[in-house]
This record gives structure tokens, C-alpha cells and sequence, in this order.
């Protein structure tokens, strides 16, 4: 597998970006298509399922030697190590085999898988390996970096394949077929909603049209010639986790493309984000229910066509969707959002009429307004509690990103059970990096949706403050790339406290 420590060396001597995609489209050049997949994988660490506990059990405990960098505390253990055992074979695995064994192996079998794969390898390659599987391989390359190498590689711009890439998956890619059509079973990123500051700013825009807001996990239902697929937001296939949809799509008419979300339900009632979340661990005792509220394709693309009439084609397919309703005033928007969270929906969902479905893109011909303002922010340090939360730690240092470093914006110790609490000191205690007064700096790994009522300015962070946050849920369903920015939170500031601010 010599191949990804020789390519992660090269990537880590340059700073220069424009030298990193040199270094990448040579070796892309050289590789069979199977070859450049699995590498992307890999270098943007898009293995799923390989946590800390797995990979530990699998190698053993390198946590003693870890300083902040994994690569560096995994060389610096398996040294230590006077004997590892080695393939029976006697033969090195090349990078699709490792790969391909690795996204195949069930939850029960990753560690058995992990632990064969790394016995055949030298320990430079399992280091970066498990560097990959832990989301720390720090060779400074991003997604745009890879779509600029593949851009050179198939003669396209980079704007061009930029546009494009949601419609294309990365098998296709690698071989440079890049589709720039819509059609059932071939994942894309869906069109997302802008955030609202104010409801006369909803109203302004014209997006008469609102829909609740589901607390739940985004689904893009394919079929075509009667075979279902369901995709998650970031197309990843997780049609297993839900056979009732499956059932449900197979009865209806046509070729599609439905978006909607799918949630939990308890006695009647729709339960936390974390109830639906059970699910992906192969736990089935999880009541649900899905509904609908956009139709991209239905025997042809409809992407171009207004809201409007995709909602009555959606309509005419099928009657699990989102209910709506059309107001036509700031007040009627306000009366309605206090009618839907008095319900126990999250806010509004508030579409323009007139507006496309504009796919991988978050425009404002959607846009949300939610109970109190909201931002996911990730957990750089956590400090122990006192009293009855003596024993865990349960003050949560809360970072945003700003540019390509994440800082600090407040600490929160509000909003998760005794429960959570407990289960996240043992991931936070796995994910150490030093101690600090009162508590361990922790490598940036967690993603916490956290509400709060304010922002203020303030000496100790930089800048801006959340004023009375709270841990809403933890999002195990995004990747710390994907936190908020520290732009969000400017926005609010200069609406709160230079405008009217929020009705």
C-alpha cells in the first residue's frame, strides 16, 4: 500500500496549494480509476464507522503517546511494539483491497478487518491510515483540492467542475464522466435553505409559502424501473435503515426523485433528533415517519419548474407531505410560527413561489426561521463539573470556524442529560490532546447544534460571544468541516444590536 504514505509525504512537504494539485494529478494520472477513488476516499477520510474504540481495539491503546497528532502518536506506539503480527500470506495489499474491505465490513467486523489490514502493513502506512480513519490526516488537502486535480486531469475547469460535482458521483468522476443531468439512482446534494434574521425579511423576499420545520434526517427517495434507493443529504446510501419507505415508494407510480425528511416517533408524538439517529446503529425498535416536500424529478427533470407546480405534481403522487400554508403578511407569518412551534415543529420552512430547485445550493427562495437562533459549533475543550457533575465533564468549550482555524465563542454545561454527559466524556477522554486548568483540550472531532438567545461582544473570545447557549443535540450526522462560521454569527450581532432585530 506504499502508494498513500508516499503521496501523504509529498502532500505534507509543500505548503503551496497550486503544488498540491501538481502532486495530485501526477499521481491521479498514473492510476486506474478504482485506484484514484479509493486514494480520494481516503484523503478526505470518508470512511465511516472506524472510532476511536474500533481502531483502538483493533491496533491497541496509542492514546499515551498521542500529543495532537495521530499519525505521529501511532508511528511512536507500534515502535514500541516488539512484535506484530504479519499476514499469513506473506503478500501486501494493495490500496482497493484495503479499501474496499474496509467500507465492507459490518459494525460487529471492523475491528477484525482493521486489525488483519494493519498487521499486513509497514507502520508508516498504518499510520497514515489510521490517521484517515480518525479524520486527522493532516496533508492540507480539501475537497477543492482534489476537484481542481481532477479538473486537469480531464481537461475541464475548475469552475465547470465545480457546478457539476453534486450531480456526479465520485466513481464517475475519477473516470471523467461527469453528468450534468438529473435522473433517479444517481446521488446529488440537495438544494438547501438560507437562514432567516427576521420574519419581515421572509416577507420581503416574497416566500409566502411555509412549511414546518421537521426535526429529523434529511432523505432523497430514488426510483426508476421499480428499484428504491434512499440517500442521505451527503449521498450516502442508507436505504437499509428504512425498509418502510422502501415498501411505501414501491407502490407508487413512476419513475422519481422525492426530498423530504424522515423522523422518530414515540406514542404518537415526534421524538428527539437522537431517537431517528438509532437507527444508523442498526437498531430497529425506532417507530418513524417520513414525509415530503419537493419533487425534483418525476418522469422528466423538474428542477426548472416554479415551487409551485412541483408542489402540485408532489401532491398529485403522493399524500406524504409537508403540510403549508400561504401567508401573506408579517403578522399572518408570526401568528403561523407560534401555531407550528406550539405543535412541537422546530420553525418555518418559507418558500418562495416563483423560486427553482437549485440543487447543491442554499438559496434564499428557501428560507428557515427556527425557535431561538441556532449554529452548530464544535468542541474544543471541556472542563469537569462540580457537584452531583463532578464526575464527568460537562462544561463544553464551543469553537466556530474562522477562514481555516476554529475559535472560540463561549462554553455551555446546559442542554444534555446525565446520560449524554456520561457517554461524551468517554469520547472526549479518547479524543485528548493536553490537560488544561480544570479540564483536557480535545481534538476537534464533536459537533454540537447549540442554541442561544444572543451575541455579545467580548475581550475573552474573539470578538463575539454566545450569550445563554445550549447544547441542543450532538450532530453525529455532520463533519467538524461542516460547523458554522463565525461570518453567522457577525450577522446576527449587526441585526440584534444595529436593527430592529428579531420579531
Amino acid at each position: 500500500m506504499g502508494i498513500l504514505s508516499r503521496i501523504c509525504k509529498e502532500l505534507m512537504s509543500t505548503n503551496s496549494k497550486k503544488e498540491k494539485i501538481r502532486i495530485l494529478e501526477s499521481y491521479l494520472s498514473n492510476m486506474t480509476p478504482e485506484e484514484r477513488e479509493v486514494l480520494i476516499i481516503l484523503l478526505l477520510s470518508r470512511i465511516d464507522g472506524y472510532t476511536p474504540k474500533v481502531v483502538m481495539d483493533a491496533i491497541g491503546d496509542f492514546s499515551s503517546f498521542y500529543h495532537g497528532d495521530v499519525y505521529e502518536a501511532v508511528m511512536a506506539y507500534l515502535s514500541t511494539l516488539h512484535y506484530r503480527q504479519r499476514s499469513l500470506t506473506g503478500e501486501s495489499l494493495d490500496i482497493v483491497t484495503i479499501v474496499n474491505s474496509l467500507l465492507t465490513a459490518s459494525r460487529d467486523n471492523r475491528k477484525i478487518a482493521l486489525k488483519s489490514i494493519v498487521s499486513s502493513l509497514e507502520p508508516e502506512d498504518a499510520a497514515f491510515l489510521i490517521s484517515s480513519l480518525l479524520g486527522d490526516l493532516r496533508v492540507g488537502v480539501k475537497e477543492g483540492t482534489i476537484l481542481e486535480a481532477l479538473a486537469r486531469l480531464c481537461g475541464r475547469s475548475y469552475g465547470e467542475i465545480k457546478e457539476i460535482a453534486s450531480l456526479t458521483n465520485l466513481r464517475d468522476m475519477v473516470r471523467c464522466k461527469f453528468s450534468q443531468v438529473l435522473e433517479p439512482l444517481k446521488p446529488f446534494s440537495p438544494m438547501l435553505a438560507e437562514k432567516a434574521l427576521s420574519f419581515q425579511e421572509i416577507i420581503a423576499r416574497g416566500n409566502i409559502w411555509a412549511e414546518p420545520k421537521l426535526d429529523g434526517v434529511r432523505i432523497l427517495v430514488h426510483k426508476k424501473d421499480g428499484k428504491v434507493r434512499i440517500y442521505s443529504r451527503r449521498g450516502r446510501d442508507i436505504t437499509p435503515q428504512f425498509p418502510e419507505i422502501v415498501e411505501y415508494a414501491s407502490l407508487l407510480s413512476g419513475d422519481f426523485i422525492l426530498d423530504g425528511e424522515v423522523i422518530a416517533k414515540e406514542k404518537g408524538s415526534v421524538a428527539p433528533f437522537q431517537s431517528i439517529m438509532r437507527r444508523f446503529a442498526e437498531r430497529r425498535n425506532v417507530s418513524i415517519d417520513f414525509f415530503f416536500f419537493d419533487i425534483p424529478y418525476y418522469g422528466r427533470v423538474l428542477v426548472q419548474e416554479s415551487y409551485e407546480k412541483r408542489r402540485e405534481i408532489l401532491e398529485s403522487l403522493t399524500e406524504k407531505y409537508v403540510e403549508r400554508k400561504k401567508v401573506r403578511s408579517e403578522d399572518e407569518l408570526i401568528q403561523y410560527f407560534q401555531e407550528v412551534i406550539a405543535r412541537g415543529f422546530e420553525g418555518l420552512v418559507c418558500k418562495n413561489p416563483h423560486g427553482r430547485y437549485r440543487i447543491g445550493t442554499r438559496s434564499r427562495e428557501w428560507m428557515k426561521i427556527k425557535r431561538k437562533f441556532e449554529v452548530d459549533a464544535v468542541i474544543v475543550a471541556a472542563e469537569w463539573g462540580h457537584g452531583r457533575r463532578r464526575k464527568w465533564l460537562s462544561d463544553y468549550h464551543l469553537a466556530l470556524w474562522k477562514d481555516d482555524e476554529l475559535v472560540e465563542v463561549g462554553k455551555t454545561f446546559k442542554g444534555l442529560s446525565d446520560e449524554e454527559m456520561e457517554n461524551l466524556t468517554k469520547v472526549l477522554l479518547s479524543l485528548k490532546i493536553k490537560d488544561i486548568p480544570g479540564g483536557i483540550a480535545v481534538k476537534p472531532k464533536i459537533v454540537v447544534e447549540v442554541e442561544f438567545e444572543d451575541v455579545q461582544l467580548s475581550p475573552k473570545y474573539e470578538r463575539y460571544a454566545l450569550r445563554f447557549a445550549r447544547i441542543k443535540r450532538i450532530r453525529e450526522d455532520k463533519d467538524v468541516e461542516e460547523a458554522g462560521k463565525m461570518e453567522e454569527i457577525e450577522r446576527i450581532y449587526k441585526k440584534l444590536h444595529s436593527e430592529s432585530g428579531y420579531s
